[in-house]
């Protein structure tokens, strides 16, 4: 019970929305109280039935931005999915699906990608969407702290005559359409609080309050679950747990080992995919243990991924080798290796970790994240074998950072969120910002620019993480997921997507008490 408590709450992001680099949440705790006494009993007895509300209500913060381009994650996130469109949709394994693009295409260099939008988009007010909309929104985003990073490859975005949206980039990445699952407001409003969009709801507010109305003219038409959804003021996230805990909000979409504690009550948990790694990095510095590709493979090989998601984290999370989701069609699954111990210790001694002599590691985490705590102290209880005793030394978040930076560390406890293209330059690249352990290789940079041009991504991915898996500049732990919180009984057809919670929305069936 102390381990689940321990795991189903506080998160810490390296770096976090959309892979920029913003400030990290410090705000975490070590929760070891307040967990239901058993959290495999139902929250109510069996012989009752969900209880169905008057209307499906949703959070926001009356004074915050719903510009899907500058607010944060969380609720305001949640909310503006129903206002806003983005071009293409990542599906539920990773791949991204025209939505207001309808097709693109490349130019001879790899440099130029040009996009065609779908005829009949309209805006909420009724005008057009058109080529001029799509730049004025990507300028913008590439200024913005929560998409600057992943459009940091792009050097122009412009419309020409067929009206017709041209990224020109610094680099080849065929991967680019995965880059662009960001929302489309309508030109002038992109500086706006609450910017005009094309989704299937609009946002009326007034005197008896704000609310999401459906959007008779959207262009995508088919019918949408309610007609109305009440919004509710939460000042924090503290306030909208409470809320969604005594079912004034009917759904919010957290970071499970930051939140679930505080859920009482009927709660019906969804997994949603995300692109964050988790892993351990390496000081590869010459002179220190793990500057050699051998012992690093080793030690890599010598992680119980599987259990360690299935029995330390409570399956939120899904184990993985390679730097790519195991849910994406580019994860190479037949090169994956079996977790064997006795492998491990072959692979140890073959690399000289079986003199006697003791050598002391340090393994850095960060003290405010429970969740990666539990983590890598099971990680290094695996991995204390031979000649190796693993201590996990926790420090607090700018001591770590500092740390990091120093060098002083044998390995660390990482967090990073992806981009959907996969490209982690920054993590095993020479140079690369994230690149802590200091990690150079002129094949693994060839290799990563090779998969970023590739015109056969699969074939590439295989290519480089077949490298990587001897290579090893790092290694892969898990990606972790995000939790869609809804009340028992209440929403049908729920199927979230690393893009939105929302996806299928016209399949969805949500119960009001009205309809008893």
């Amino acid at each position: 019970m102390r381990r689940l408590a321990a795991l189903l709450l506080t998160s810490l992001l390296l770096f976090t929305a959309c892979g920029t680099t913003e400030a990290p949440n410090t705000g975490g705790q070590d929760y070891q109280q307040g967990i239901p006494t058993d959290p495999d009993q139902p929250d109510t007895p069996e012989d009752s039935g969900p209880e169905y509300p008057e209307s499906f209500t949703m959070a926001y913060h009356k004074s915050g931005t719903l510009n899907p381009i500058t607010c944060g994650e969380g609720i305001e996130q949640d909310v503006a999915a129903l206002l806003y469109e983005p071009l293409f949709q990542l599906d539920g394994n990773f791949e991204p699906q025209p939505l207001l693009c309808e097709s693109y295409s490349w130019d001879e260099s790899g440099l130029a990608c040009t996009l065609t939008l779908r005829g009949g988009v309209t805006f909420q007010d009724g005008s057009a969407l058109t080529a001029r909309d799509v730049v004025a929104t990507l300028q913008r985003a590439a200024q913005s702290d929560r998409y600057g990073y992943r459009l940091r490859n792009v050097a122009s975005v412009t419309a020409n005559r067929a009206g017709q949206v041209v990224l020109t980039l610094r680099t080849p990445d065929r991967g680019l359409p995965a880059l662009l699952d960001i929302p489309i407001v309508k030109r002038g409003t992109e500086n706006s609080q609450a910017p005009t969009g094309t989704g299937p709801y609009v946002l009326v507010t007034g005197g008896d309050g704000s609310h999401l109305q459906a959007n008779e003219s959207w262009w995508q038409g088919g019918a949408l679950p309610v007609d109305t959804i009440p919004l509710v003021h939460a000042k924090d996230k503290d306030t909208a747990m409470y809320l969604f805990s005594s079912r004034q909000v009917g759904l919010l979409t957290v970071d499970p080992t930051d939140d679930l504690a505080s859920v009482t009550g009927q709660a019906q948990r969804t997994n949603r995919p995300t692109a964050i790694l988790q892993y351990i990095g390496f000081n590869t510095a010459e002179g220190r243990l793990f500057a050699g590709p051998a012992l690093r493979a080793a030690f890599s090989g010598g992680i119980p991924r599987e259990t360690l998601v299935d029995a330390q984290l409570a399956g939120l999370a899904l184990a993985a080798q390679f730097p790519i989701s195991p849910l994406s069609a580019l994860y190479p699954k037949d090169l994956e290796k079996t977790y064997d111990k006795e492998a491990t210790l072959s692979a140890l001694r073959a690399a000289g970790q079986d003199t006697g002599e003791t050598k002391e590691l340090i393994l850095l985490v960060n003290q405010e994240d429970s969740f990666r705590v539990t983590s890598a102290r099971y990680i290094a209880d695996s991995l204390t074998l031979l000649d190796w005793k693993i201590t996990v030394q926790t420090l607090p978040w700018e001591d770590y950072l500092a740390a990091l930076g120093a060098g002083n560390f044998d390995l660390y406890f990482g967090e990073v969120r992806l981009t959907a293209d996969w490209d982690i330059t920054d993590l095993a690249g020479t140079e690369g910002a994230l690149n802590y352990g200091k990690y150079a290789g002129e094949d693994t940079d060839a290799q990563l620019a090779a998969f970023a041009a590739a015109g056969d991504r699969n074939a590439a991915a295989r290519q480089l993480m077949a490298h990587l898996q001897t290579a090893a500049p790092f290694a892969p732990v898990c990606f972790k997921h995000y939790t869609v919180l809804t009340h028992t009984g209440v929403v049908e057809g729920l199927t979230p997507t690393a893009t939105t919670t929302f996806a299928g929305l016209t399949g969805w069936k949500i119960h009001l008490k009205e309809e008893e």
